[in-house]
């Protein structure tokens, strides 16, 4: 992407390179939006972004992505808003997707680290950064993937 969008082939791309490069991948950025943009990657202030300032941006990009998601899935669940999420909300969860065979209390008791009968954010995304392990994980991973593609 970098490549392609340095159509000077300088190493470092301009204002303009990066606006019809984003326009190039859809992007529907207003001109104040990609200025904002390249400055907050320009690092160096040299008016241009270099691959490593792209390639910091776009991880930087990523990992807020991720957050987005990891926040819309956690409201998913916390029905109410409280900021946790407690074993009725993950029953009204299982109900919703005719989940008949999970083990709430096992779910709590395994992601819930300070043991307060529910699931904070935090709890959450460690669990979700955790993996597949254990029945808890992989039981609100495959609720979260059911509810995320019904969404």
């Amino acid at each position: 992407m970098f490549q392609a969008m340095d159509t000077e082939n300088s190493g470092a791309i301009t204002f303009d390179e990066l606006k019809a490069g984003l326009r190039k991948y859809g992007s529907t950025l207003k001109d104040t939006e990609i200025h904002d943009l390249m400055e907050a990657a320009d690092v160096d202030n040299s008016g241009t972004i270099d691959y490593s300032e792209f390639i910091a941006a776009t991880i930087h990009i990523n990992k807020l992505e991720r957050e987005e998601h990891l926040v819309a899935a956690f409201q998913y669940f916390d029905k109410d808003g409280s900021g946790y999420i407690t074993i009725d909300e993950l029953q009204q969860a299982c109900v919703e997707h005719s989940m008949t065979d999970v083990f709430l209390e096992d779910i709590i008791k395994e992601v819930d680290q300070n043991n307060d009968g529910q699931i904070d954010y935090g709890e959450f995304v460690e669990m979700m950064q955790k993996g597949n392990t254990g029945v808890g994980r992989r039981t609100m991973r495959n609720s979260l993937n059911i509810s995320m593609r019904d969404a």
